[in-house]
C-alpha cells in the first residue's frame, strides 16, 4: 500500500509539470487540436507502459532483492536525490530571470502548427516529466510489489499525472471559443511560475529518494 500511496503523490506532482502544460496548451492551438491532443495522451500512456514494465521486471529480478544488488538500487536511489536537489538549485536561481511568455509561445506555437497525430505521439513520449517518472520507477523497483499491487500503482500515476492536461482537454473541448483566451492566461502564467514550481517539486521529491535511499542502507 505505500508503493500505491507515494506512486499518487508522484503522480499529482508529475501533473504539475509547467513545460508538459505549456506544450499541451499550445497543441490545443494546433491545426488538428483534437487528435494531436489525443495523440499526446497516447505517446505519454505508453511512455508509462514501458517504463512500469522495466521496472517491475528489473525489481522482480533476485539480483537486484538482495546483497549488493539491493545496496546498488539504494545507492542509485540516493544519487537521483542528489541529482533533483541539484536540479531544485538550478531552477531556483532561474526564478527570477526575465521571460516572455508570448514570445516564447509564438515561436514554439509556429513550429508545432502542422503537427500531425504521429509526432504528437512523439512530444508526449519527450515531454512526459521524466524526473518524476524515474522517480516513480525507482519506487517500483525498491518496493518489489506483487504484479496487481504495480499494475494499480500504474492506473493510479497514469490518471493522476494526466489529470491537468485531461481537465484542459475537457475544458477546451466542451468551450472552445472562451477556451482559448483562458488557456493563453495560464499558459503565461505557467511560464513565468515554471522555474520557481520545479525547483520546489525536484527538492521534495530529491529529499525523499534521499531519506528512502539512507533507510534502505541502514535498515539491512
Amino acid at each position: 500500500m505505500s508503493l500505491v500511496i507515494t506512486i499518487v503523490l508522484l503522480g499529482l506532482l508529475a501533473s504539475l509539470s509547467p513545460a508538459t502544460i505549456v506544450v499541451f496548451i499550445l497543441l490545443l492551438a494546433t491545426t488538428r487540436a483534437r487528435a494531436n491532443a489525443a495523440a499526446f495522451l497516447i505517446g505519454w500512456t505508453v511512455s508509462l507502459i514501458v517504463v512500469f514494465t522495466v521496472s517491475y521486471s528489473v525489481g522482480e529480478a533476485r539480483a537486484t532483492q538482495h546483497g549488493s544488488g539491493r545496496v546498488a538500487v539504494d545507492v542509485i536511489e540516493i544519487l537521483l536525490g542528489v541529482l533533483l536537489l541539484a536540479t531544485a538549485g538550478r531552477r531556483w536561481d532561474r526564478r527570477n530571470e526575465p521571460r516572455t511568455p508570448s514570445g516564447m509561445s509564438r515561436n514554439l506555437t509556429a513550429r508545432l502548427q502542422q503537427l500531425n497525430p504521429w509526432q504528437a505521439v512523439i512530444v508526449g513520449v519527450l515531454k512526459q516529466p521524466w524526473v518524476l517518472t524515474a522517480a516513480a520507477a525507482m519506487v517500483v523497483i525498491r518496493d518489489h510489489a506483487a504484479l496487481i499491487v504495480v499494475v494499480i500503482a500504474f492506473l493510479l500515476f497514469t490518471v493522476v499525472s494526466t489529470a491537468t492536461v485531461g481537465l484542459t482537454y475537457l475544458y477546451y473541448a466542451r468551450r472552445p471559443g472562451d477556451a482559448q483566451a483562458h488557456l493563453q492566461v495560464l499558459r503565461d502564467r505557467m511560464v513565468q511560475a515554471g522555474p520557481a514550481l520545479m525547483a520546489a517539486v525536484c527538492l521534495a521529491v530529491g529529499l525523499y529518494l534521499i531519506a528512502d535511499g539512507i533507510l534502505g542502507l541502514f535498515g539491512k
